[in-house]
């Protein structure tokens, strides 16, 4: 018997008659759960097999077991909406020192109205920046716990953070579906959000700033999809089943 490949075919079991037409994912051995819109099909490849795939379809990148996976601009949609929400919260939370540096930083800008009106010497920024360095630095450890909750406890909770959930994207093991386990949420943040802590040390802020750029253009060349704490934590980021 022909050995027929994995891939993408025309759906032999679809929802009702009337539904678009619809592919799923044959492994190699057997029909897979994951389906979506069918894109066109091609030639017969191969048949004379009961429901085996009759049709080869476009190749389009998967997980090993042929969940489709998310594109990058759907990934920074998502990062965004999480960032603003994330923000947000933060600035609640730390809403002490956020009013502590924009007060000093107003009275910086009237100290030095005042003393251009009176030709004074201006107030000193070494002043300035000492007064707002504690209160940054606190704001700065807020948002980066707020984060932790947040992307941990949603992740390990329902494999998604609301700006995937709203996009219809989740998290996964690439190698494996179903919850996703303390040490790959752990690792994932760590990989993700991890070199944010290099910003309190002076002279590594710009390696860490660097890293997360780099790790959010990752996927765009890489053939798995992947950025580089996916890689750490083994996931993938996938396009939730149309229903």
């Amino acid at each position: 018997m022909t050995q027929i490949p994995a891939g993408w075919y025309p759906d032999p079991a679809p929802a009702a008659p009337a539904t678009p037409p619809m592919q799923r994912y044959w492994d190699g051995t057997r029909w897979t759960e994951h389906v979506q819109p069918a894109v066109g099909t091609g030639p017969v490849a191969y048949g004379g097999q009961l429901g085996g795939p009759a049709y080869a379809a476009q190749a389009r990148p998967t997980t090993p077991d042929g969940e489709p996976l998310s594109g990058w601009w759907l990934r920074l949609a998502a990062y965004l909406i999480d960032a603003v929400v994330v923000t947000a919260l933060a600035g609640i939370i730390g809403y002490r020192p956020v009013s502590q540096v924009a007060s000093a930083y107003g009275g910086f800008i009237e100290a030095s109205l005042r003393a251009a009106e009176n030709g004074a010497a201006p107030p000193s920024q070494a002043d300035l920046l000492s007064d707002i360095a504690g209160p940054l630095a606190l704001f700065g450890a807020i948002s980066l716990v707020v984060q932790f909750a947040y992307q941990v406890g949603f992740l390990k909770a329902l494999a998604a953070t609301p700006g995937k959930l709203l996009l219809g994207l989740r998290v996964r093991r690439r190698e494996a579906p179903g919850p996703l386990g303390w040490r790959t949420v752990l690792l994932r943040w760590l990989g993700q959000f991890g070199p944010r802590l290099l910003a309190l040390l002076p002279t590594a802020g710009v390696a860490g700033s660097l890293y997360e750029v780099v790790d959010g253009l990752w996927p765009l060349w890489d053939s798995k999809r992947q950025a580089l704490h996916d890689k750490l934590a083994g996931t993938n980021v996938v396009r939730r089943p149309r229903r």
